[in-house]
């Protein structure tokens, strides 16, 4: 019985569908319900019964669900656990500089390892990729400096581009409730940004990949917020599409009501740390953290987006594009 089973099941059990879950987990649609099957034939019980709106549970399989629930979690610490390793970082508080839309990427990451990590907690602060290039060229504090780098370089610091180190690659994708429209198709194209009303965080970076993708036009947003709370309301009711990403919706648990759509053209950001060369400090033991958790955590993911050394490889000599 595998782990990565164990997710999936899980998976289907929110979404209903094994198609979704399968695009959730990076595999064919034949091979999730291949494992599916086979994890019924495992442990002798019949987990699902098809309806008419979908996969549904059975009375064993609510049962068996809720304790892999608590199997996958105790996995997901033992994975923090490893990647914490023996570190202990006590009297040394790290300050990490985060552009908004990077801490909401690693949230999941963030939460982890303040409920397990050993000594004081991270202090974060906020700030856009321009005031972060600005502190970074003047720091010497020993902070941690987190961005996001689209695909396409223009107007972006060069020492930023040069002193970058991706941790994983992302692909920005877009998130609707199961009763819109866009739920029915296998993705946006940027012709439906410009018409679907859009309730969007803000945040420079998300701003400057829209006017990338739009290429002269204009997204159609009727929400622009840093509440995410009332984006997702807006996007529940069914009247809003928002943004997610690649790697969020792969960390965090799916929500059954919530259908995901990647855009085409595809487009691509990677996201990851500048400079960290003091390697006995509190930012380069966080960074190995970081590191490793995401190396224990999202192999199958990384496995199709690329590992960090393989981005590491691939942006030598200040390149940024994919």
């Amino acid at each position: 019985m595998r782990v990565e089973t164990l997710a999936l099941f899980l998976s289907v059990a929110q979404y209903r569908s094994i198609s979704h879950a399968a695009r959730q987990h990076y595999i064919s649609q034949q091979g999730a319900s291949a494992a599916i099957k086979g994890l019924e034939a495992e442990l002798e019980v019949a987990l699902f019964d098809r309806t008419p709106t979908g996969l549904q549970l059975t009375g064993a399989g609510q049962a068996i669900a809720k304790e892999v629930q608590a199997l996958l979690d105790a996995y997901r610490r033992v994975q923090v656990a490893a990647a914490l390793g023996d570190q202990r970082w006590e009297g040394e508080q790290l300050t990490v500089v985060s552009m908004p839309f990077v801490t909401n990427r690693l949230d999941a990451m963030f939460s982890e390892y303040d409920s397990m990590a050993v000594g004081p907690r991270l202090r974060i602060v906020e700030q856009s990729l321009l005031e972060i290039a600005r502190m970074y060229a003047q720091d010497e504090s020993g902070a941690l400096f987190l961005v996001a780098l689209p695909s396409f370089a223009e107007g972006i610091d060069q020492r930023v581009v040069d002193d970058f180190n991706p941790l994983v690659e992302c692909e920005l994708m877009v998130a609707c409730a199961a009763s819109h429209p866009l739920a029915s198709r296998g993705h946006a194209t940027p012709e439906d940004l410009g018409s679907m009303p859009i309730a969007c965080y803000c945040e420079e970076f998300l701003m400057r990949i829209l006017t990338h993708i739009m290429a002269g036009g204009h997204p159609n947003i009727q929400l622009l917020t840093s509440n995410l709370a009332m984006i997702g309301r807006a996007v529940a009711s069914g009247e809003m599409i928002t943004f997610t990403d690649s790697l969020s919706t792969f960390l965090d648990r799916p929500d059954p009501n919530t259908v995901v759509r990647p855009i085409r053209p595809e487009v691509l950001f990677r996201v990851g740390m500048l400079g960290v060369a003091d390697e006995s400090g509190p930012a380069a033991r966080f960074a190995r953290f970081m590191r490793q958790y995401l190396s224990l955590s999202c192999s199958t993911y990384l496995e199709r987006h690329g590992t960090a050394s393989a981005l590491a490889a691939d942006a030598s000599g200040g390149e940024v594009n994919s």
